[in-house]
């Protein structure tokens, strides 16, 4: 949709609309441009204000001391977030934005304001657009280079069709440069980006479930410069699955439009990885790995994709209605078990003021030539006296994971943060009843509610091995992905991935009384 908001006669500009310095902060003041007799375009708060009748009187004119009925608005207010592009066009002022569309809350397509600018001199009018931008994108890098990886299959199906429909108009109108391929098969993204040359990409997008960022991640890990291609390429996703939990912790959103405007304004992320051992293999993981009750209820389900996520919540049922339990071993490499020491944790993470972007190795590290070394060895190895070892005869979920949200309204890890160099374990008997299990659940549904509740065990971890009592038969799953059932291990590597976010952590609300920790 275009907006032409005329021509008026031309009037002196009164504005002061100075850009600040290079490298130095823009401070958030009202900046505003008198474009013409009756325009006046305005950065404020964290909006832009296009008023097309400045001059009128603040208060409703009043009839007998009654007020007369509100006249239509003159003011069109564009959030700064949504704003994608701006250029002087002749006498113009182009603003190309994300507007909803009508009668869609969460669907976004590009609109253009266009305001003729010809009252104000040229310098003037390319300084107030540059301090726009720089507003608007904050800390996000701008014209973004994006090789982008759609699913035909994923989830539900239609990857393509949402792709082309609400995602690609967004990232041509904010001047980003796409190179799009469709896959074929189960693994093939990892062959593209092992041999992808990523010298002028910033980015890898997936348009899929979670599965396809495994493997991009995976991709990136098999290259012969894989620590310095972790570190430097982000990874995305426009949510096309059934859980999409990457789009939902880093986008706030598991709509596909919303999710491409957080990352064309996302900022660069540091994220801690996960090697996960297993046989003779070691793949990397971003996500969660899960024995029991979860895992079925995932992975037996494929059957069910048509269903969309209500799949999940149809498998996790069925198998909490027969206490199903899985025996395992467990060997731990604590960080910290006691609650309040993990909200205190938390809050020190978010109370910090800075954010730091990904570790850029110099070019003789030994990272840049693979994977980093493994600190606590593969599962294969002899367990020194640093493990704790536990025995469970009757467990009922495992969930390691580094993500806060595993689905949408599925908040299993509130304390999970992308870079404290940990990783979050939350263990669930199988002998509770149906009601406590189902209640269980309609706390993680409450944004995290059930951190803390006596029936859950949680803790944060440096490494993690578990070994299944009976290994015929069974599922664990790794980032929504199948391995082969049997023993894992699972450590840690801090900032080896980079992401794109929209504030530098989780969009989650955090452990229960977080706030309130001391």
């Amino acid at each position: 949709m275009v907006a032409d908001v005329g021509n008026a006669a031309k009037a002196p500009s009164t504005s002061s609309s100075e850009a600040p310095p290079p490298g130095q902060p823009d401070n958030g003041r009202e900046l505003a441009i008198n474009v013409n007799r009756s325009q006046c375009l305005t950065m404020q708060g964290g909006a832009l204000i296009l008023d097309r009748n400045p001059t009128r009187p603040n208060k409703p004119p009043r009839v007998c001391g009654l007020p007369l009925p509100e006249k239509p608005s003159h003011k069109t207010i564009i959030p700064l977030h949504n704003v994608l592009w701006a250029e002087r066009s002749g006498p113009n002022i182009d603003i190309t934005y994300a507007e909803p569309l009508p009668r869609s809350k969460h669907r976004l397509r590009p609109a253009t304001l266009i305001v003729d600018g010809s009252a104000t001199g040229d310098a003037e009018v390319d300084s107030w657009i540059q301090t726009l931008m720089a507003r608007a994108y904050g800390a996000a890098k701008t014209r973004k280079r994006v090789k982008v990886l759609v699913n035909p299959h994923a989830g539900p199906g239609g990857a393509m069709a949402k792709w082309e429909r609400d995602v690609a108009p967004l990232f041509r109108a904010a001047r980003m440069t796409v190179d799009v391929q469709q896959t074929t098969r189960t693994g093939e993204a990892v062959d593209i980006v092992r041999d992808l040359a990523l010298d002028h990409l910033d980015a890898i997008i997936a348009c899929s479930g979670d599965g396809l960022p495994h493997e991009i991640f995976n991709g990136l890990g098999a290259r012969p410069d894989a620590g310095r291609a972790l570190r430097t390429i982000a990874v995305g996703q426009i949510p096309c699955g059934s859980g999409n939990a990457m789009a939902c912790n880093l986008c706030g959103s598991h709509h596909p439009s919303e999710a491409a405007l957080a990352i064309i304004k996302g900022v660069d992320t540091p994220l801690d990885l996960m090697s996960i051992t297993y046989g003779d293999e070691r793949k990397l993981s971003f996500l969660s790995q899960t024995l029991g009750i979860m895992a079925e209820a995932d992975l037996a389900t494929e059957h069910l994709r048509w269903m969309g996520s209500l799949r999940f919540q149809h498998g996790f049922l069925t198998r909490v209605f027969k206490k199903k339990s899985y025996p395992c071993d467990l060997a731990v490499r604590v960080a910290m078990d006691d609650l309040d020491e993990i909200r205190s944790h938390y809050k020190a993470l978010m109370d910090s003021a800075v954010v730091p972007g990904p570790e850029q190795p110099g070019t003789d590290s030994p990272e840049n030539n693979g994977l980093p070394a493994l600190r606590y060895g593969t599962v294969k190895d002899e367990l020194d006296d640093q493990w704790e070892t536990l025995r469970y005869d009757n467990m009922g979920t495992l969930y390691a994971g580094k993500m806060a949200y595993l689905a949408p309204d599925a908040n299993f890890f509130p304390a999970s943060h992308p870079s404290d160099g940990l990783f979050d374990l939350v263990t669930v008997d199988s002998d509770l009843s149906f009601m406590t299990v189902v209640d269980l659940m309609g706390a993680v549904a409450d944004d995290g509610g059930f951190f803390g509740n006596p029936k859950v065990k949680y803790r944060k971890l440096h490494a993690l091995r578990v070994t299944p009592r009976h290994q015929d038969a069974g599922y664990i799953s790794v980032d929504g992905e199948s391995i082969p059932f049997g023993p894992l291990q699972i450590e840690v590597h801090p900032r080896l991935g980079k992401v794109y976010s929209k504030s530098g952590v989780y969009e989650a609300s955090g452990p229960k009384g977080w706030k309130e920790a001391v």
